[in-house]
């Protein structure tokens, strides 16, 4: 493992993910009660209105700022937040330690992520039907999001609330596939600072699974990622997932494995 990529990918995903919350925090009363503390290089974001540890996490170098992540997740106690471990090997520990404070890992939460250079990628032009998304098409490129994921129809209005604040943002780009003009699949790209685009939420309507409009989705993200001037590109997705086979069939490939943990109270 690169241990340099690897946190160069960590902090892209990141900051795709601090956006979003800052989005919520954004809005007019903060009513998701959204808050973005430290920096972008060790800090911690939380959403007291979505338990997810996709909007609630404590983030920073294990290895340089321990205590640093340690006083971020006493602090943030009350919202659970998860914090990212980089391994090598899916063997994780269920416990560990960091600076004293007791560590648990959230069983399902271990995810490959996955690099290229731009300059190494060549993706195909695709002739389907791919738009960005806009103010009056967030709407519907939500729904559908939250229909693919089965997302509970509580969590549905802070889930469009924080795309919005991406594609606030500025360096968020939302996009849409349509098939005979009718929306069945759609994907997030964000452009980290470090110059990493990461490739973001991805999704397909289960009746449209199958033909091939996920990787159509990628090749597209790694066309605007190169046009956006990223010098390379970062994914995550399930270590035997299809999601992954299709990462690594347009050209990414395995950096390291993330796992999260939670503090233990």
């Amino acid at each position: 493992m690169d241990r340099s990529r690897a946190l160069a990918l960590e902090y892209a995903e990141t900051q795709y993910l601090r956006a979003r919350v800052q989005g919520l925090a954004s809005l007019p009363g903060n009513p998701y009660r959204a808050s973005l503390q430290g920096e972008p290089g060790c800090g911690a974001f939380v959403v007291g209105g979505n338990p997810s540890p996709m909007m609630n996490r404590v983030h920073g170098d294990w290895a340089q700022q321990a205590r640093c992540l340690v006083e971020l997740l006493q602090t943030c106690a009350t919202y659970a937040p998860a914090i990212a471990l980089i391994a090598e090997s899916a063997k994780v520990a269920s416990t560990l330690e960091l600076e004293g404070q007791p560590l648990q890992r959230l069983k399902g939460w271990t995810h490959g992520q996955l690099f290229a250079a731009v300059g190494e990628l060549a993706p195909p032009p695709s002739t389907l039907d791919i738009e960005p998304v806009t103010a009056s098409t967030l709407e519907g490129f939500c729904a559908l999001h939250g229909e693919s994921f089965k997302t509970p129809a509580a969590a549905r209005p802070v889930n469009q609330a924080a795309f919005g604040g991406l594609l606030n943002e500025g360096r968020g780009h939302l996009y849409l596939l349509r098939e005979q003009g009718v929306a069945v699949a759609g994907a997030a790209l964000f452009i980290a600072d470090n110059g990493v685009a990461y490739l973001g939420t991805a999704f397909t309507t289960r009746a449209a699974r199958g033909q091939g409009y996920h990787r159509a989705l990628i090749a597209h993200r790694l066309q605007q990622a190169a046009a956006l001037g990223a010098r390379s590109v970062a994914a995550t997705a399930l270590v035997n997932s299809q999601s992954r086979r299709n990462l690594e069939h347009c050209g990414l490939r395995l950096s390291h494995l993330q796992t999260l943990y939670r503090a233990v109270p």
